[in-house]
């Protein structure tokens, strides 16, 4: 049984016709919101919202429009609900992009695979599509794997995001030589923050050190003091 697209003025009419189609009650419905849909503006026309429903896999009981009572089913296989997940993100794309899901004690890892992969990593190397689809990963199915981790990744992502994260910091140092000026990075987590210590450690001119707190955390990049000593709030990212 394929997963279906339904289509509404807004995401909510499109949720309830496709309720209304399969015979679901509105929160037993799995999907993903491909389009939330724009209101039309002046020269503009409205765009429809788009949802792709994750249908029951064969065998598995649905329950009939109007049932009180839905028949027991089977536990949910999570494992199969994220390959559909990124199955339907992948058909709303026109990509050629499969998933496979490895597990350990510690996390759960959703692996890409496919002719299209690198969409999901970007010209840049940044992996912005790929962050954007875990996020949604997270959204649907994170509070079912806790306490272990959910992660998203593909072939040559630590690769090419450690390239573009040390381009990006030498750049960066050289805008700090040029005025005079700190710079402070965007969020990043304990292993990408020491990267950009240790690309611009031998860096003239310019020294790093991390501020913020949590998933918040961030390294500054700052011209040097004298001597080109480093401040004292490396703060444990070495």
């Amino acid at each position: 049984m394929k997963d279906r697209v339904f289509s509404g003025p807004d995401v909510e009419e499109a949720i309830a016709l496709a309720a209304a189609s399969i015979g679901l009650p509105r929160a037993e419905l799995r999907y993903v919101v491909l389009e939330p849909g724009t209101a039309g503006r002046r020269g503009l026309k409205p765009t429809p919202a788009r949802v792709a429903v994750l249908l029951p896999e064969p065998g598995r009981p649905v329950a009939a429009a109007g049932d009180r009572e839905p028949a027991p089913a089977a536990a949910p296989d999570l494992r199969a609900g994220l390959r559909e997940t990124i199955r339907a993100v992948a058909e709303a794309g026109g990509l050629d992009v499969g998933a496979e899901v490895e597990e350990s004690e510690g996390a759960v890892v959703v692996r890409l695979h496919g002719a299209d992969e690198a969409f999901f990593l970007g010209e840049d190397g940044r992996g912005e599509v790929l962050r954007a689809t875990e996020h949604l990963l997270l959204r649907l199915y994170g509070a079912a794997f806790q306490p272990r981790a959910l992660r998203l990744t593909c072939e040559g992502f630590r690769a090419r995001r450690d390239e573009a994260l040390a381009v990006e910091a030498h750049l960066l140092a050289e805008a700090v030589r040029a005025e005079g000026q700190p710079r402070t990075m965007e969020p990043m987590n304990a292993y990408e923050r020491r990267l950009v210590h240790v690309a611009l450690q031998a860096a003239p001119g310019v020294t790093t050190y991390s501020v913020g707190q949590g998933s918040d955390r961030r390294v500054t990049v700052a011209p040097a003091g004298p001597g080109g000593t480093a401040p004292e709030a490396r703060d444990g990212d070495e």
